[in-house]
C-alpha cells in the first residue's frame, strides 16, 4: 500500500525525486504520510480538498481488498 501512494503522489507532483512516504503502524492504524515539496502540496490537495480525498478513498479501498481491518490515515508534510 505504501508502493501504491506513493504510485499516485509521484504522479501528481511535479518534483517527482523529492516524494518520500513513510507507513507507521500503531496497532489498528497504519499512518501513512507523505513528504513533498512546498510546491506540489497544492496538487496533492487538490481543490476544497478533493484529491487527497480521492487518495484517502483509494487507499482505504486497497485495504479492504488486501483484508486489512486498520484505519488508513494519509498526512501530507511540506519538504523544506
Amino acid at each position: 500500500m505504501k508502493e501504491l501512494l506513493y504510485y499516485v503522489a509521484g504522479l501528481l507532483a511535479a518534483d517527482k525525486d523529492r516524494v518520500a512516504v513513510t507507513e507507521t503502524d500503531d496497532g489498528m492504524i497504519m499512518k501513512y504520510t507523505v513528504r513533498v515539496s512546498k510546491n506540489d502540496t497544492k496538487s496533492l490537495i487538490g481543490r476544497e480538498g478533493r484529491t487527497i480525498k480521492a487518495i484517502r478513498s483509494l487507499l482505504s479501498m486497497a485495504a479492504i481488498n488486501r483484508n486489512i481491518k486498520k484505519k488508513t490515515p494519509v498526512e501530507i508534510v511540506e519538504d523544506n
